[in-house]
């Protein structure tokens, strides 16, 4: 079983690990919001991201937005392919 996870690596740096899917898409939007509400500029890491389905590209496209809403610098690297 992949394990599915929201990382904080220190410096506004994270990584996601695991399936970004429906069933764990609400989990890492809540956790993330709790890491990145602390981070004026925040990187993603979403090399380790093993499967993404419609809900993870949700996701990806929640966190651009919350960043533009917040006034807060987010960088996305390693995206999946089929993000």
């Amino acid at each position: 079983m992949t394990m599915t996870g929201f990382d904080a690596l220190g410096g506004g740096r994270y990584r996601v690990s695991g399936i970004l899917g429906f069933d764990t898409v609400p989990g890492i939007w809540k956790q993330s919001l709790n890491e990145l509400n602390n981070s004026d500029e925040a990187v993603i890491d979403l090399g380790r991201v093993t499967h993404v389905d419609s809900a993870g590209l949700a996701l990806v496209i929640d966190w651009i937005q919350w960043a533009r809403n917040h006034g807060r610098r987010l960088r996305l690297i390693e995206m999946p392919e089929k993000l």
